[in-house]
């Protein structure tokens, strides 16, 4: 996503955010729909690869947000975005970790029965 930021801003300047951030999503959703079909480590590595470029959407949500927002405004604006954008992460992680994963543990009876 580092270097997609380098390419989005200039992208974001000369077509505006709408049409990148429509390319960087559509671009991101087919490979995280073919993701049940990975079945190496290889596989892994390259679809995360081009899942990882959505994170990228970024740059557009700030584009935006600094171009809808007046000066006096847009530094409180770009903090929410960014803010939303990581507490959605984490709490993911917390979703995760502490639901999902005992859920999954007790349906799975941990492993127990496997050879």
């Amino acid at each position: 996503t580092i270097a997609m930021r380098f390419v989005l801003g200039p992208f974001c300047d000369k077509y505006g955010p709408r049409i990148p951030m429509g390319v960087i999503l559509l671009c991101s959703a087919i490979p995280t729909g073919l993701t049940g079909l990975v079945n190496s480590a290889t596989g892994l590595t390259v679809i995360r690869f081009f899942i990882g470029i959505g994170g990228s959407t970024f740059v557009m949500a700030q584009y935006w947000t600094s171009r809808m927002f007046t000066k006096e405004w847009v530094g409180t604006a770009n903090a929410t975005v960014g803010g939303w954008g990581n507490l959605g992460g984490g709490i993911t992680q917390i979703l995760m970790g502490s639901i999902l994963f005992p859920l999954f543990k007790n349906l799975y009876d941990g492993g127990k029965t496997q050879a």
